[in-house]
C-alpha cells in the first residue's frame, strides 16, 4: 500500500507572483485562479500522456486530460518543442551555451552552478515565476474505489471516507512516517541516488462537502552531475462534481508566496474549508479542559485549524 501511495505522490510531486490575477476557464471543465499573465495548452502528446496513462491502466475505463497551466513565454516555448523545435535553437539556450564557452570553465561544478544561476536570471526577467500540471479524470474518487474492490489504495480510500477529523489526523501522520520510513526522519522521501524529496505540509482531510482532499508542499531536490537543483512543490488532490483532480506546480524563483498561490488557485473550485465547526463542537462536549485544549493544539498544529479559528475556539474553551 504504501508503495503504491508513495507511486501516486512522487508522480504529482515530479510534475511546480504577486501579478493581478484573473479566473481561468479550462474547456469548460476548470475554473481556477491564475496570474494574470498565465494561459494553458492541453497536451495531446504520447509520448507526454504514455507515462502517465501506463501508470493508470489498471482502473479500466478511466480516461485522463492533462493540461500545462504558466506563464504564457514558458506554456509558448513547450508547445514549440511539442510541435518539433530543437531546444537548441531557442534563443534562451543558444544565450547561455555563447556565454558558457566565452567563461571556459574548468571546473564542472562550478559551470553547473553559473548555468543554473544564468537560467534563473532568464526566468526573473521574463516573470516565468511558476508552472502547474492538471490532470482530470472522469471518475470520482468514490466511483474508483467502489470499481476497485480489493485493491490497496481503493481500500485505503474507502478506510480514510469514512474517518472522521480526528481519525484522519492520526491516519495522516501514520502515511506520512510510512512514506519517510527510510530516511526516518519524517521528511525526506529518497526516490533514489540522484533525487530527493522533503515533505513540508502534508495534509489528507475532508472539505465542507465531506469531500476528502489531499494537500502537499515541500522541496525537490535533483542532483544532476555536477548541477544541483531545488525546484518547490505544491499538489493538490480531489474530487469535484464526480470527476478527479489533481494539480501539481512547481516553483523556480519568485517563490516566496508561491503556496499562498497555489492555494488562491484552486480556490474558485475546490473549497478547502475543513469542517471546523463539527470539530468545535466535539470540543465543546463535557471533559477534561487539558484533554480538549491538547486537542485543539493538535488540529491547529496539523492544518485543521487556521490561527484565528484556533484562537477563537480556545478562547471559548477558557471561557
Amino acid at each position: 500500500m504504501v508503495k503504491k501511495l508513495l507511486g501516486i505522490v512522487v508522480l504529482g510531486l515530479l510534475w511546480c507572483n504577486t501579478l493581478p490575477a484573473k479566473i481561468l476557464n479550462i474547456e469548460n471543465k476548470i475554473q481556477i485562479e491564475v496570474p494574470s499573465s498565465h494561459k494553458f495548452i492541453k497536451y495531446d502528446n504520447e509520448e507526454v500522456r504514455q507515462p502517465i496513462e501506463e501508470f493508470l491502466e489498471d482502473y479500466e475505463g478511466l480516461e485522463m486530460d492533462l493540461y500545462l497551466i504558466g506563464p504564457s513565454k514558458y506554456v509558448d516555448l513547450e508547445k514549440a518543442i511539442l510541435d518539433g523545435e530543437d531546444p537548441m535553437d531557442n534563443e534562451y539556450v543558444q544565450s547561455i551555451m555563447k556565454k558558457l564557452e566565452r567563461k571556459n570553465f574548468q571546473d564542472e561544478v562550478k559551470a553547473g552552478k553559473w548555468m543554473i544561476s544564468e537560467a534563473k536570471k532568464i526566468m526573473k526577467k521574463e516573470k516565468i515565476d511558476f508552472i502547474t500540471y492538471a490532470f482530470v479524470l472522469n471518475e470520482s474518487l468514490l466511483k474508483l474505489s467502489a470499481e476497485e474492490e480489493g485493491d490497496e489504495i481503493a481500500d485505503m480510500i474507502n478506510e480514510l471516507k469514512n474517518m472522521n477529523s480526528q481519525e484522519l489526523k492520526v491516519a495522516t501522520k501514520e502515511i506520512r512516517k510510512q512514506m519517510t520510513a527510510l530516511s526516518s526522519n519524517n521528511k525526506s522521501i529518497p526516490i533514489n541516488e540522484s533525487m530527493t524529496i522533503n515533505l513540508n505540509k502534508f495534509v489528507i482531510a475532508k472539505n465542507e462537502y465531506d469531500n476528502l482532499f489531499l494537500k502537499s508542499s515541500g522541496k525537490m531536490i535533483w542532483i544532476m552531475g555536477p548541477i544541483k537543483l531545488d525546484v518547490m512543490l505544491n499538489l493538490f488532490l480531489a474530487e469535484h462534481n464526480d470527476k478527479t483532480y489533481a494539480f501539481i506546480s512547481a516553483c523556480y524563483v519568485n517563490c516566496s508566496k508561491f503556496n499562498s498561490n497555489f492555494d488562491k488557485m484552486t480556490k474558485p473550485m475546490f473549497s478547502t474549508n475543513m469542517q471546523t465547526q463539527k470539530t468545535k463542537s466535539s470540543l465543546s462536549n463535557d471533559g477534561d479542559l487539558t484533554e480538549q485544549l491538547k486537542a485543539l493544539g493538535e488540529l491547529y498544529k496539523s492544518g485543521v485549524l487556521t490561527k484565528e479559528e484556533f484562537t477563537k475556539a480556545k478562547k471559548k474553551l477558557l471561557n
